[in-house]
């Protein structure tokens, strides 16, 4: 192997947190040539990002290196000055963040964002830095480079803003890209263009990349090799297709299990339990608590990172080097899936359904507004004990159809019956049943729950709001905590205090709380990760078991939807363009907007491409 241009030594990073120091990253390795391509997988806290804002020498200020290195060709960035930082960032090693949006400045045009990276590192200004611009905007694929450069990030799609970052990554010729989440919550079909894009680039430029992702389905298209975190330590690392298709440490292979495949449906089961935050998980096996095969030893004696005869694989495992001792992981044994409920009488019938938006300056009387038809003509319907899948790209209308159906948004046309009631002809006590036995949950719990309310009083908020009790809403929130897979210790925490995926069953559990029989489920598992979405979605199908009720999912995981879904309806530009029984659309789709659908989604059993 040629020379390494980021060598990662031992780092070990800690965070100071109301008085006490709470380890992050314990004694991290990674070793990165030119021309190579590195995923890093894992959950949440697992140290993933921590590395790469190391590496850029952009930790928080409450972040305590306490051991190791991180060399760029040879010289340490964490002892380096900050003249010489200066001219490594963002000229020698660029960052591609995980959200756009918060990344770019609202304030400024893309273009001026991405002259500003030319004329900080390289001297080039003017017409010489609009032209580079044009040349950057043109290599990351975006139409009409002009029209882009003028536009404010707000002016341009997710998938756009992305390409915008990597354009500005790539503006000074970078020996390594650090690319943290780059294809998170990004369509399907957005995200396989990302993923070509930054194969198409790495074959031009040549730069050596560390791609953080906690889809593994991405990584296996990109990577060379893999590295699994886990609660801040690596606990696997090798060749991409020896992890994938052969992994030694019982955690990856509880990770790939969870992953959502399309070819099939089957139960997924997540990795029972959560990773420790405890300072002192590092004496033991940091992974003893969730393992199936946990011995003595794994409890009292941290395992070595150990290499195995397959060569350039190593994993941190007491087995290691006894690989027959872990054959089947914790959610390897998922069995098949449930099979699909009968379909009855509709709960919920939609025919003809459209919804418009009006934009354009008549709200301040500088003239006339336009109508947006966001929504065109969908009908369909939903029986009891079904789920019904509602995909496609963002802008397609899907959260709009589901607004409408709780009377959120105003329809134009069409009938939404509800037990063959029209819902639009609902007084308001009509609508106030209505809204107990149709509940919906949103794409991201951490902004749909008050910040300031304990989980016992989210949750309780819609039996308040119907008139139950304090003592039977206490029995009621307490049950369906437990039901949810919390614990009544969870009752007094805020949000703040809870993971991602115990705020997603936090906003299940309020849901829930009310028995209803249609629950609306508007990106549940986007951003979750891998295990923890295979949690949830095991979680949902226990639910719809347990109280009879109907689900319409939106989606635009197929993958995801392959796993729980009846019924599928594709829309596109407001409109379907394809519905019917799910086993129909994924096994022999007849749209062609459906069949590049299913061709974007990554597929862990495709070869990465390097």
């Amino acid at each position: 192997m040629p020379d390494a241009l980021l060598d990662i030594q031992d780092l070990s990073v800690s965070f100071v947190a109301g008085g006490r120091s709470l380890p992050a990253l314990r004694e991290f390795g990674l070793t990165l040539h030119p021309g190579e391509v590195v995923g890093l997988v894992g959950e949440s806290g697992s140290g993933k990002s921590t590395a790469l804002l190391a590496a850029m020498s952009y930790l928080p200020d409450n972040a305590r290196v306490e051991s190791g290195r991180i060399l760029y060709r040879g010289s340490d960035l964490l002892r380096a000055d900050r003249s010489t930082l200066d001219t490594i960032r963002g000229r020698r090693i660029a960052m591609i963040y995980q959200d756009p949006t918060t990344a770019l400045n609202p304030a400024m045009i893309v273009g001026a964002q991405i002259a500003e990276v030319l004329r900080q590192h390289l001297g080039v200004d003017g017409e010489a830095a609009r032209r580079r611009t044009h040349e950057l905007l043109r290599l990351v694929q975006l139409d009409d480079p002009p029209r882009v450069y003028a536009a404010y990030p707000h002016q341009l799609s997710g998938g756009m803003r992305q390409r915008v970052m990597i354009a500005m990554a790539l503006a000074c010729d970078p020996d390594v890209l650090l690319m943290d989440e780059p294809t998170t919550a990004l369509d399907v079909l957005v995200q396989a263009h990302v993923l070509s894009l930054v194969k198409s680039l790495h074959r031009q430029i040549e730069s050596a990349i560390v791609f953080v992702s906690h889809n593994l389905g991405a990584v296996a298209q990109l990577a060379d090799r893999i590295g699994v975190l886990y609660a801040g330590e690596l606990v696997e690392l090798g060749p991409a297709a020896q992890i994938l298709d052969d992994p030694q440490h019982p955690y990856t292979r509880g990770l790939i299990a969870a992953v959502p495949q399309l070819a099939a449906r089957r139960l997924l089961r997540g990795i029972p339990g959560t990773a420790s935050r405890e300072p002192s998980r590092f004496t033991h096996c940091v992974f003893a608590d969730r393992c199936a095969f946990t011995v003595d030893r794994c409890r009292t004696t941290r395992p070595p990172l150990v290499e195995l005869p397959s060569g350039g694989h190593t994993s941190r495992c007491h087995f290691a080097a006894e690989p027959w001792r872990i054959r089947t992981a914790p959610g390897e044994t998922a069995g098949t899936a449930a099979t699909p409920s009968v379909s009855g009488d509709p709960l919920l019938e939609v025919s003809g359904l459209s919804v418009e938006y009006r934009r354009g300056p008549a709200f301040l009387g500088l003239g006339r507004s336009r109508a947006i038809r966001a929504v065109r003509d969908v009908s369909f319907r939903l029986a009891r004990q079904r789920v019904l899948a509602v995909v496609g790209e963002s802008g397609s209308g899907k959260s709009t159809l589901a607004r409408t159906l709780l009377r959120l948004e105003p329809k134009v046309q069409g009938q939404i019956l509800f037990e063959g009631e029209d819902i639009n002809a609902f007084d308001a006590a009509d609508l106030r049943a209505y809204r107990r036995r149709a509940q919906i949950v949103f794409q991201n719990p951490t902004s749909s729950l008050n910040p300031r309310k304990t989980v016992a009083e989210l949750v309780g908020r819609p039996l308040a709001l119907l008139g139950v009790t304090s003592a039977e809403r206490q029995d009621r929130v307490g049950a369906t905590v437990r039901a949810v897979g919390l614990s009544d210790v969870h009752l007094d925490r805020l949000p703040e205090q809870l993971s991602g995926g115990e705020k997603q069953r936090v906003a299940l559990a309020r849901a829930f709380v009310t028995e209803p029989d249609l629950v609306i489920l508007d990106e549940p598992t986007t951003a979750l990760d891998v295990s923890v979405q295979a949690t949830i979605l095991e979680l949902l199908l226990e639910q719809k078991a347990r109280t009879g009720c109907a689900y319409l999912l939106i989606s635009h995981d197929l993958a995801v939807v392959r796993q729980v879904a009846d019924e599928v309806l594709v829309m596109r530009d407001g409109a379907v363009c394809e519905g019917g029984p799910a086993e129909q659309i994924f096994t022999h789709p007849v749209h062609p907007y459906t069949r590049d659908l299913l061709a974007a989604v990554p597929d862990l059993r495709r070869p990465s491409a390097s």
